[in-house]
């Protein structure tokens, strides 16, 4: 057995392994004030030259890029915009250091369109969110987001993203050049950033899709500088002061404000003079000469709260009273920002406040050069007050304090909501940032890191983590982590096809106490690995004990756990159909009609299960919607290929077989994409190549077959050998080599007795009986086939024998002509829509009927059957397949076949 093959069982059984369902919905640890633009001071310098170019810039160019060192008005121009701009509409999104976690930087775009339309976005978050083994790649959830705008924003719009020189993840540009090559030609991008970043700006440059806002572009004109000091701030400065502040400052934004907070505080034109002269002639870096001379004119109580609240990335009263152990923050802040010293009001109650970047990072710099001992505990004093309203940041204040046992008993009790909430790289970044010391003295943190990487789609490098971890709960005596850390090692076990391994593990983790969600957990995994081994009673009792405790609690969250891990397989189970449809279908409701990851695995379940019981049409339109949204995101493949592999069965028993066909193209196009070649690939080609069969394509059915022998390999599991013993049965059935046939079947029929999920694909019983039929043997046929009959009626089951198809159809006739479960047979005949008619089909405007045997093979002509086929599936001579023939043309009035078939399509005969 191979660990391809454990891997491919796995992913259709436990898709669900690695996260439980979420209320996807909830997104309250987005920060909001991140989602809007800064409001605009009442002491704002129009600029409405640049406001207009920046305006005409982002309707016509699918990217406008504001680049430009710190201080150069880049925000305040973006928000200017904001606010100014009622069309096109524009929404905001503010990113700092936290945003380089590639999921929190989707779920952060994903929202801030939303101002726009709320709806927008909702199908992308619901799959983002989701931590559902394997997470498709991000390009292709984007790829998503990119069609719910196209059918939700159909007008112009713009998307303003601040400060994107914080990002420093390649991961989060390479989405934002995906986006920028894919964006709608209704969306707009305006980025401000200190400097270029690694985009295809070339690409975009010589497309005449980039507009560019530069330094020379964004510095203030002699004119607008004289209307902020003199118009705005009222200083009365002569035209000789204006233009040698001018020269100095180059019009550079933040050193004309703080020129402006220096020279507001000097009473008379000669001071002012006199500062605008040094000013002019110092040879020290213009901003840290004038923050420098800023910070130094501020009383010291003032000075200090500058310094003290500089380590924090908002602003609030009680955030900074906490950190200054003063009670005066709120009245200072309001003078701040009266004085507009640099902070910038992050909601429009003015509550919240940040400090320009550029002022901030000078601010730290001093009390780095001021107090360097003050510094661990103002981030201490900081972690503190965050600890109850956003751990997040408390955890990067203790980090930065270098308080690391605090930091890491925070990260261990906020790491579970991170992992719900897929913000792997978050959590892993801020456990990396430990010494390795720390690491290893917390177990809890070493498990965290393992289901990180096992949730990123890696179990391999997930155990030797779980492993450490496993030692450090076993030392620690933590039972209860101990525990959780065996369930997961158990999953990286039967992924590598560790199947002794798996066992053990199994059994200690249930020896532990474990949650009612991990308990179900490791129940399914140990049932798939006794699947896998054909343990059935062990899959038996491990699925129904999982069952059991699902059943009893009635808690949805369980009910999740349960249907994420079912599949196709655990149909086979006694009462599994039954039991995994109710619990499927109750989280199915719990879903809603939102399409999800969890969804789509869960109708996958349920599509197969409709197949099993008869219920075609319902499976049919089911499967459909699933690969709709499937292939919405690009393809997901291990799903694809369960439910196409179902969808192709159903056509081809309602006889469509173009929808057949393109299920089927569907089917291997994932599975080459995925590289199958093991087990379930068999598995898949017989489905083909049994199809085939029954059209009549026989070479290509023999194409099929070589196929599957070309996958031969030692360490297949033992259903693939069966499944070539049954095709080459088939072939040789069709051959006329029925003797030949029928000893590739009785061996089949062995091999079959210790291979019960062959039964997912087809019955080597069943084509036995089927040869038994056609050699006139009935009452051996008859004994091959009424074992299928008995088992379908205990477990109130058609699947078995229905997805056979027209294989099954004479061997049905067959049971209810001796009364052999004559009900169920009737039943499948029906489902078929092949049982027979005791009065012939009238042909409108003929006085002639076709009898139900003609209407049959006209069917089958309608198909694309041969002669020989026709016989075949109907047992009778060839010669009686040409005078059938021969009497459908004469009552339709056509001289071919196809003519035959089309003019019964015509009159609604087919």
């Amino acid at each position: 057995m191979s660990a391809e093959d454990a891997e491919i069982y796995l992913s259709l059984m436990l898709l669900g392994e690695c996260g439980e369902m979420q209320a996807w919905g909830q997104r309250e640890w987005l920060v909001r004030t991140k989602l809007g633009p800064p409001p605009l001071r009442s002491d704002l310098i129009p600029r409405a030259r640049l406001l207009d170019a920046l305006r005409e810039a982002l309707c016509s160019h699918r990217l406008t890029l504001l680049s430009a060192p710190a201080g150069y008005g880049k925000t305040t121009l973006l928000s200017a915009l904001a606010h100014t701009t009622s069309q096109p509409p524009l929404c905001w999104l503010s990113l700092d250091e936290g945003d380089n976690d590639p999921i929190l930087f989707l779920s952060y775009i994903f929202a801030a369109l939303q101002a726009i339309n709320p709806a927008c976005g909702e199908t992308a978050y619901a799959v983002l969110r989701e931590s559902a083994f394997p997470l498709p790649p991000l390009k292709r959830i984007l790829g998503l987001w990119i069609n719910e705008i196209v059918e939700a924003i159909p007008h112009t719009f713009g998307l303003l993203l601040d400060d994107l020189h914080l990002i420093t993840e390649p991961q989060v540009y390479a989405l934002l050049d995906y986006l920028l090559e894919h964006m709608p030609p209704q969306m707009h991008l305006a980025i401000a950033t200190r400097y270029d970043p690694p985009l295809s700006l070339a690409r975009l440059r010589a497309q005449g899709e980039l507009a560019e806002f530069r330094v020379a572009d964004l510095r203030f004109t002699l004119e607008e500088t004289t209307s902020f000091l003199n118009d705005k701030l009222r200083l009365g400065l002569s035209r000789e002061d204006l233009s040698s502040l001018q020269s100095r400052a180059e019009g550079w934004a933040a050193g004309l404000r703080l020129l402006a907070n220096s020279l507001e505080r000097l009473p008379t034109p000669a001071e002012q003079s006199e500062f605008i002269a040094r000013f002019a002639h110092t040879d020290r870096y213009v901003f840290d000469f004038l923050a420098q001379e800023v910070l130094d004119r501020q009383d010291e109580e003032v000075r200090t709260f500058l310094l003290e609240t500089s380590i924090l990335s908002e602003l609030t009263a009680p955030l900074c009273d906490a950190v200054t152990g003063r009670r005066d923050a709120r009245s200072i802040l309001d003078e701040l920002d009266h004085r507009n010293l640099f902070v910038v009001a992050l909601d429009e109650a003015r509550t919240v406040f940040r400090y320009h970047a550029i002022f901030a990072e000078f601010l730290r710099q001093r009390l780095r050069q001021e107090m360097p001992r003050r510094v661990a505990e103002l981030h201490r004093r900081a972690a503190q007050a965050l600890m109850d309203s956003s751990p997040h940041r408390a955890i990067s204040h203790y980090l930065a304090a270098e308080m690391w046992e605090e930091a890491a008993e925070l990260i261990e009790q906020v790491g579970p909501g991170c992992i719900a909430q897929g913000l792997w790289n978050t959590l892993e970044d801020w456990i990396c940032a430990l010494p390795p010391e720390i690491r290893m003295s917390h177990p809890r943190l070493l498990y965290l890191q393992g289901v990180c990487v096992w949730q990123r789609g890696n179990p391999y490098a997930a155990q030797p983590l779980l492993e450490q971890a496993l030692r450090g709960f076993e030392d620690a005596g933590d039972e209860a982590g101990r525990g959780e850390t065996l369930v997961n090692l158990a999953i990286c076990a039967l992924l590598q096809a560790d199947w002794e391994r798996v066992q053990t593990l199994s059994s200690q983790a249930l020896a532990c106490p474990l949650s009612p969600q991990s308990r179900v957990q490791v129940l399914m995994t140990r049932a798939a690995q006794a699947i896998l081994q054909e343990n059935w009673p062990q899959a038996e009792a491990d699925f129904n004990e999982a069952f059991s405790l699902v059943e009893e609690s009635g808690d949805p969250e369980l009910q999740s756990v349960f249907a994420l891990h079912c599949s196709p397989v655990f149909a086979l189970l006694p009462r599994g159909p039954e039991r995994i449809g109710q619990v499927c279908a109750q989280v199915a409701t719990l879903l809603g009609d939102t399409p999800s990851l969890s969804r789509v695995i869960v109708e996958g379940t349920l599509v197969f299960l409709h197949l099993w019981r008869g219920k075609l049409d319902e499976g049919i339109e089911l499967g459909e919607r699933a690969l709709r949204f499937s292939q919405r995101l690009g393809g997901t493949p291990y799903l694809d290929v369960d439910v196409a592999a179902t969808l192709a069965v159903a056509y081809t028993l309602r006889g469509d077989d173009a929808a057949a066909d393109r299920c089927f193209e569907i089917l291997f196009a994932q599975a080459e994409q995925l590289g199958l070649d093991g087990a379930f690939m068999a598995g898949y080609l017989y489905l083909l190549g049994r199809t085939r069969w029954l059209q009549g394509h026989l070479e290509e059915a023999r194409e099929v077959y070589a196929r599957m022998l070309s996958l031969r390999r030692p360490d297949e599991l033992p259903l693939a050998p069966l499944l070539r013993e049954m095709m080459r049965g088939l072939l040789e059935m069709a051959a006329g080599r029925y003797a030949v046939a029928e000893e590739i079947f009785r061996r089949a029929v062995a091999m079959e007795q210790h291979v019960r999920t062959a039964a997912l694909f087809g019955s080597a019983r069943l084509l036995l009986a089927y040869l038994l039929l056609k050699r006139n043997r009935l009452r051996e046929a008859l004994a091959q086939f009424e074992p299928l009959l008995a088992a379908c009626a205990r477990e109130g089951i058609p699947g078995p024998i229905l997805k056979e198809g027209a294989l099954a159809i004479p061997l049905l006739r067959l049971a209810v002509a001796h009364g052999v479960y004559a009900a169920l047979a009737s039943r499948i005949l029906s489902i078929l829509g092949v049982e027979e008619r005791r009065e012939g089909i009238p042909v409108p405007g003929t006085g002639e009927a076709l009898t139900p045997r003609e209407l049959e093979v006209l069917r089958l002509l309608a198909a694309g059957a041969s002669n020989r086929a026709i016989a075949e599936r109907l047992f009778i001579s060839q010669n009686t397949v040409k005078t059938h023939v021969a009497r459908i043309l004469r009552k339709l009035d056509a001289s071919s076949r196809t003519e035959a078939v089309a003019r019964a399509r015509e009159l609604g005969i087919l």
